[in-house]
């Protein structure tokens, strides 16, 4: 019984994850359990919960996957800090800083040794981090043979590696290194804007399509694809060279952008147009490379993975316009995904003899009993019903314009909640988008909000729309629906749709078709079930601490419910 744990730490979004016997036993991210967001630090918890998932000992785990190599990130800041990051006024500080991480990621024996204790006896393996990610993402689309694209802010020198995966492997067709960057390229222009670098990519995409796209042929002169498959920045007009938090406009470009906007400061029509400029720009450059690769592999399928590759806007472009049959953007496409590829690239290499099996989905965190439930609600002295049909009890509420969480079943992994750790409204009225951003997610209102739709009723809904599992691409609203789904359609006519099949989430497949024979709408509303700043919940308490912290209506535990008593005058 070949176990493999997986790991990343010390940079952002630290996870684990487990195979054994080929299986995945389960995979989180360790913000969940300490609830502090992207936490970079040791995964300890997540691997307590992955051997008790497991019912496995410390003892049992043959091989220890770590998602990058330490020893190259050491080397690769000394030789780059000689030509970009000592000249600078915090080089110095930006150097120690970098080898500061390498030197925690080469000590990780240590760590393990110190938290698992004598009995620990598993040999530690180094992976490269983008085929860490390429491994995790072709693993989880379940294929035989697929093109890879990776993008990210960097590894330990690549920012993107397009290739294939099949039976023998990975093979490399071309590299892109850093400071030529895709993911440092968005996050400068997120910490432009006034968000949170590493944090707050989202918020300029949602926030591109209010805009125009004014000062396009700037950026795509600042990042563009190559004839070789390559990104390429000017860091003469985008200075990148000791990462996003120093990072600046220069030869001209930033008296065309402007200065930055402080947070807090109202978005005027000019940040507008300056994020849809820059997103435009990263869709041509993503989509120049997928068309690459299918130009030069005979590959059908496509899967994506690095942290760009949850820019759900750029995927849907790709699904569209790249020429692939289908566009398999990893859940996880995060640094968090690496812990799996990791983990699968040493399987691969370790035990031949002994197949994978992909998941099939990505409930892959912890679940609960109904006992664990019901003393978490005993133990807050809170009443509860057990409703018989819950889940046309739940559409009901919803129907009747109650916000609802719906906490059930394994946390998903990855940072879109798909069902098991929802926040659930109408989709219909447009003023639920503004009643959910305020008084529930306490978030600005120009973010849009997913649609969950069962899957064999998206296509008429969501253009082109047949499988999008992972709200993770964005499809047109078909134009005769948009009204019909006001609150979950964007203002440029889009939605992030999440399609819901019966066999992968039987429970909240009832929940929306319920809903759907009561309105004639098969769709919902769906948000992650957490507040701005802190991760999604995870347990018992998370949840029932997060609903009466906010202006949810109700709270469904199945078996239990949850009721908020109105407020008296």
């Amino acid at each position: 019984m070949p176990a493999v744990l997986g790991i990343n730490c010390y940079k952002h979004d630290s996870a684990a994850a487990l195979l054994v016997d080929g299986r995945l036993v389960g995979a989180a991210e360790e913000e969940r359990f300490q609830r502090i967001k992207h936490y970079s630090g040791y995964p300890a918890r997540t691997i307590e919960y992955l051997l008790e998932e497991a019912g496995i000992e410390a003892s049992d785990i043959d091989h220890i996957a770590f998602y990058m190599l330490p020893g190259l990130v050491f080397r690769e800041n000394l030789a780059y800090s000689r030509h970009y990051i000592l000249t600078e006024r915090n080089g110095p500080a930006f150097l120690a800083g970098q080898l500061n991480a390498a030197r925690k990621m080469r000590n990780i024996d240590s760590v393990l040794a110190d938290h698992l204790g004598p009995a620990l006896r598993a040999r530690i393996h180094f992976v490269e981090h983008h085929r860490a990610h390429a491994a995790g993402a072709f693993f989880m689309a379940g294929l035989e043979r697929a093109a890879v694209l990776t993008m990210d802010g960097v590894g330990e020198r690549d920012t993107s590696i397009l290739g294939t995966y099949g039976p023998e492997g990975l093979r490399v067709l071309s590299r892109s290194r850093f400071p030529h960057s895709p993911g440092i390229y968005y996050s400068t222009i997120t910490r432009h804007l006034g968000f949170r670098p590493d944090n707050d990519e989202y918020k300029v995409m949602g926030l591109s399509s209010y805009g125009e796209p004014e000062h396009l042929d700037l950026f795509r002169s600042i990042i563009h694809a190559t004839p070789d498959g390559r990104i390429r920045l000017d860091t003469g007009k985008l200075w990148i060279h000791q990462g996003v938090h120093t990072a600046r406009f220069g030869e001209g470009a930033g008296d065309i952008v402007g200065g930055r906007r402080r947070p807090g400061e109202s978005l005027t029509p000019s940040h507008q147009n300056l994020a849809c400029s820059a997103q435009r720009a990263l869709e041509e450059a993503g989509l120049a490379l997928a068309r690459w690769l299918r130009d030069r592999t005979d590959e059908r399928d496509l899967v994506i993975a690095g942290g760009v590759g949850l820019n759900c806007v750029m995927n849907g472009l790709i699904e569209r316009e790249s020429g692939f049959d289908r566009v398999f953007p990893m859940a996880a496409s995060h640094d968090a995904g690496t812990s799996v590829g990791a983990a699968v690239m040493v399987h691969e290499a370790e035990f031949p003899e002994c197949p994978l099996s992909p998941p099939g989905d990505c409930y892959l965190g912890p679940g609960y009993s109904t006992g664990r439930i019901e003393d978490a609600l005993t133990g807050c002295r809170l009443d509860h019903e057990r409703p018989g049909g819950l889940a046309d009890a739940i559409a009901g509420l919803i129907e009747q314009g109650k916000v609802v969480a719906l906490f059930r079943g394994r946390m998903e992994f990855g940072p879109r909640a798909l069902g098991n750790r929802s926040i659930l409204a109408d989709p219909r009225p447009a003023s639920m988008k503004d009643t959910v951003n305020s008084v529930v997610k306490h978030r600005e209102g120009f973010r849009p909000f997913a649609p969950s739709c069962l899957e064999e009723r998206a296509g008429e809904f969501f253009d082109g729309c047949v499988n999008s599992p992972f709200m993770i691409k964005t499809y047109d609203v078909r134009p005769s629906m948009r009204e019909r789904i006001a609150a979950v359609t964007h203002v440029d006519g889009t939605a992030r749709v999440q399609t819901v099949s019966r066999d992968d989430n039987p429970f909240y497949w009832e929940v929306i078709e319920a809903f759907g024979k009561r309105t004639g709408v098969p769709v919902v509303l769906n948000t992650s079930f957490n507040v701005r700043g802190e991760p999604i919940v995870c347990s018992p308490v998370d949840a029932i601490r997060c609903f009466y912290g906010t202006g949810i209506d109700a709270l469904a535990m199945p078996p239990f419910l949850i009721r908020k008593r109105p407020a008296t005058n």
